[in-house]
């Protein structure tokens, strides 16, 4: 069965898509005694300096996405919808966002420590990707070639002047 977190990404991606916007992740969490579904959106090919996602285009989508995610009765109870930017640290959940990272600064983290010694996070070059792994270049440490399914979380990290 699926989590409400997947049948919210195949219900909502092509309706933002639409709207010309990209679904770059969902959470569903509860926080308190509330529920929060939470989409974090960008515009179609990515954002540019200047250019990124204000609260117009996050009013926007969730008004393109409200009724439909109440139609399809994904959430039986009480919930809050939040629509945001993915941030400058944005996640990278999703094959497209790790081919768009490539030779930039990442930090991943993992499940369980790998590697000797044990290692649970990594920050560095992103320097290769397929489906299944992920490679980086961490400064002091080396090259890494980590499975994807061994990653609990990646995310880009930019580097502060």
């Amino acid at each position: 069965m699926k989590t409400i977190a997947e049948q919210t990404w195949e219900l909502t991606a092509p309706i933002l898509e639409n709207e010309g916007y990209e679904l770059i992740d969902v959470e569903f969490v509860r926080e308190g005694s509330r529920h929060v579904l939470r989409l974090f959106i960008d515009k179609l090919g990515g954002s540019t300096p200047g250019n990124g996602v204000g609260i117009d285009d996050c009013e926007r989508a969730s008004l393109a996405v409200d009724s439909a995610i109440e139609v399809a009765e994904i959430i039986s109870h009480e919930y809050a919808l939040e629509v945001s930017s993915p941030g400058i640290e944005r996640p990278l959940t999703r094959p497209a966002h790790f081919e768009r990272a490539i030779g930039q600064r990442v930090h991943v983290r993992l499940f369980r420590p790998l590697f000797t010694p044990p290692r649970k996070a990594f920050t560095g070059t992103l320097v290769g990707f397929t489906d299944e792994r992920v490679e980086l270049e961490v400064e002091g440490a080396g090259r890494f070639t980590i499975e994807r399914k061994d990653i609990a979380k990646a995310n880009l990290q930019p580097e502060w002047d």
